[in-house]
């Protein structure tokens, strides 16, 4: 298979990296694609149609940190306020002092809803948040963050649909992906489905120095992981999730999304355009700090930097540190914006690798290196 799309001369060394994700890393359909100031660079396909679109998982968490700092930036809601301020029911059990902030930040503490669901209780949108609202936090709002892997998507969509009137993926739809002319969906209408890529779990990344039979699996599972991945088993694990046209039917804004490389390249782009830079400099500032008490576990520690809903991670090879703004996907597909650059960048693919932190994949990480080392 040839790869496909163009390439500005300055960054034909991202042609060979993205090649190498193929012939190295055994990707078997991918996109990349990458604007600097607005304009593509970099638009690469292989192993699939252009147009072609699949599910990005947490990738759709930035899509919907999108739709809440852009109604900050217009001020109707406030980072600040209560969350009872806009949603009553919520001051329930303890939650009555949390912020807007803390549920962006992944403070809040509500991993997912004690009372029994079913999975087919994930098309009622009022059955999930009403359940959110009356639960009893796993710990006191603002005094830890650990990754709300699921809730994300209600406690912020919810936030959303109080504030403005429209779903969280109407929203975005009529606000941001339509303007940004980013295919990018939270909430996949059926008549797109043609296009839709099967994913595939092939996990080499994980432990990759360690033979399978040593490892004990067990050591890497926190005691709020399991709460915060299945949002209390009503979300299948990925292999499944992502067979099930219900979990990208409904507007899942946590992990849900479907979309590609270009439609996460654009949605960051236009983000650069469409926030004010004191939106931005407040995104790129972290909120949090220590230990993520969700995906830690006795066998890793892991720190996040969370800024508003996107992650925040500075990035280190460069010349001096720098950070950038957007959020990754479970199995490795990435996008984000670097404002000092004016760089928009999305990656995604069908072989999915699970590791702890997408940006140690070495396919993003040859990717996303091949385009800086071509500007330096």
């Amino acid at each position: 298979m040839d790869v496909n799309g163009f390439v500005d001369p300055k960054f034909e060394r991202v042609i060979n990296a993205f090649e190498q994700n193929f012939a190295r890393y055994g990707d078997i359909a991918a996109q990349c694609c990458v604007h600097i100031g607005g304009q593509p660079v970099v638009d690469l396909w292989k192993g699939c149609k252009k147009d072609a679109v699949q599910m990005v998982f947490s990738a759709t968490k930035g899509a919907t940190a999108a739709c809440a700092n852009l109604l900050v930036q217009r001020g109707v809601l406030d980072l600040d306020s209560p969350v009872v301020r806009y949603w009553p029911e919520y001051g329930q059990n303890g939650k009555e002092k949390t912020l807007v902030r803390w549920i962006l930040s992944h403070k809040a503490g509500v991993l997912g809803p004690d009372p029994k669901l079913s999975h087919d209780d994930l098309s009622n949108w009022s059955k999930i948040t009403d359940s959110l609202a009356a639960q009893r936090p796993d710990w006191e709002p603002g005094t830890a963050y650990g990754y709300h892997a699921q809730s994300f998507g209600w406690l912020v969509g919810e936030l959303v649909r109080r504030v403005d009137g429209r779903s969280l993926g109407n929203f975005f739809a009529d606000e941001i992906a339509r303007p940004a002319k980013a295919d990018f969906w939270i909430g996949f209408p059926e008549v797109e489905e043609h296009r839709l890529l099967p994913v595939f779990l092939d996990n080499k990344g994980f432990n990759q120095d360690m033979e399978a039979s040593t490892i004990d699996f067990s050591s890497f599972l926190g005691p709020f992981l399991m709460k915060a991945s299945s949002f209390n088993g009503i979300i299948p694990e990925i292999e499944i999730a992502a067979q099930d046209r219900r979990c990208r039917a409904v507007e899942l804004g946590s992990a849900g999304g479907v979309t590609n490389g270009r439609g996460l390249s654009r949605l960051y782009g236009w983000l650069l355009e469409a926030f004010k830079s004191g939106t931005i400099a407040d995104i790129l500032r972290p909120e949090t700090e220590g230990t993520d008490i969700v995906l830690s576990s006795p066998a890793m520690i892991v720190n996040q930097f969370v800024g508003r809903g996107f992650m925040v991670p500075p990035v280190t090879w460069l010349p001096r540190t720098t950070r950038i703004f957007g959020h990754g996907g479970a199995g490795g597909s990435y996008g984000f914006a670097d404002p000092e650059r004016h760089i928009a960048f999305g990656y995604a693919m069908t072989r999915l690798d699970l590791r702890p932190d997408p940006m140690d994949d070495p396919r993003f990480l040859s990717l996303v290196k091949a385009v800086y080392d071509s500007l330096e």
